[in-house]
């Protein structure tokens, strides 16, 4: 079947011009989809010296989770001013949201104790630990964004695992997004896919400040937390990818439009 909708546009941070983002994009592409990318997203370090002084510690924690590709960058810019300050933490358990993050776990910062990326969103991953860490252990360090939702940190207190949060960098919008953005604006209907909730606030919050046609927007969300960012931001939910992997993403594309074409003749 034919695509649908045959535009993508990917809506993804500054740094994901990377083989993960080629991986969506040839994806799509060989489904049959235009595939564009939009750099939604840039990202600035904080508080580095204090991630610094908890990765000169490693005895003091059980081990690493990784939510993000940026908290990885976080630790990997550290790393390079003291490359032995990674040695320690190579053999404890890092827990990564998915296979794009254990990757740069293992390439980045030479973690050889992985787990969780068959886990698609926070919620799947706290559960995980759940299961595998015991109670009253060491804390776990868990480097993030500022705008992280506490799904992690409540879970796990829930069940007496602790955690050691520090907020390691800051969402901002991209310079260039206004400008970059009037190129996908047309009467054309189009697919959006939002990667976060921070791609869901800027994108949209710029669709609406230039009063484009809303019905136009086909809105894909990875994950279920991206999911809800769309709908409290007013705009119905197209597709839901469980995972966020580039075959998770057409199987939920494919899934909606199928579902949309029966209900057309239904």
């Amino acid at each position: 079947m034919a695509p649908r909708y045959e535009r993508v546009i990917l809506c993804r941070g500054s740094s994901e011009n990377n083989d993960s983002q080629e991986t969506y994009v040839r994806t799509l592409k060989t489904a049959g989809y235009s595939c564009d990318s939009l750099t939604t997203l840039c990202f600035e370090f904080v508080n580095i010296s204090e991630l610094r002084a908890c990765l000169l510690s490693p005895t003091s924690y059980y081990g690493l989770i990784l939510t993000s590709r940026r908290a990885v960058e976080a630790i990997n810019h550290i790393s390079k001013e003291d490359i032995n300050i990674l040695q320690l933490w190579k053999t404890l358990p890092v827990y990564c949201v998915g296979p794009a993050t254990e990757s740069l776990a293992k390439s980045h910062l030479g973690s050889e104790n992985c787990l969780g990326k068959e886990t698609g969103n926070a919620k799947q991953l706290a559960e995980l630990l759940v299961s595998s860490v015991a109670k009253e252990s060491m804390p776990l360090l868990y480097p993030c964004s500022e705008i992280g939702r506490d799904t992690i940190e409540k879970i796990l207190s829930e069940n007496s695992i602790r955690v050691d949060k520090k907020i390691v960098y800051r969402t901002l919008p991209s310079k260039s997004l206004e400008h970059d953005l009037l190129e996908f604006m047309d009467s054309v209907p189009k697919l959006f896919v939002f990667f976060s909730p921070s791609t869901v606030e800027y994108v949209v919050g710029l669709l609406k400040k230039k009063s484009y046609d809303m019905r136009n927007v086909k809105a894909v969300a990875i994950g279920p937390v991206t999911r809800q960012a769309l709908i409290d931001a007013g705009l119905k939910d197209f597709a839901t990818a469980n995972k966020p992997d580039p075959i998770s993403l057409l199987k939920a594309i494919n899934d909606a439009e199928e579902c949309e074409i029966f209900e057309k003749f239904d």
